[in-house]
């Protein structure tokens, strides 16, 4: 078995697991533990916003690679 090692991740993979993590997070977590309703609006609004989010960390990530190399 390998040994996980952060470096292999490139950063799209970052990028979107971040955004998957922010989605489920926003979406269906915060709501859930807060009482309040989740509805089919709130479930597609969110989309557009954490795919830019993170795209925006993912491409934060990839400038934080290139200036320490």
């Amino acid at each position: 078995m390998s040994q996980y090692d952060a470096k292999n991740i490139n950063w799209k993979q970052h990028g979107i697991g971040f955004g998957i993590f922010l989605y489920i997070l926003n979406t269906f977590v915060i709501p859930y533990f807060s009482d309040q309703a989740i509805t089919t609006e709130s479930i597609l609004y969110m989309i557009p916003i954490c795919i830019g989010v993170g795209y925006g960390f993912g491409r934060f990530k990839k400038w934080q690679a290139e200036k320490n190399n």
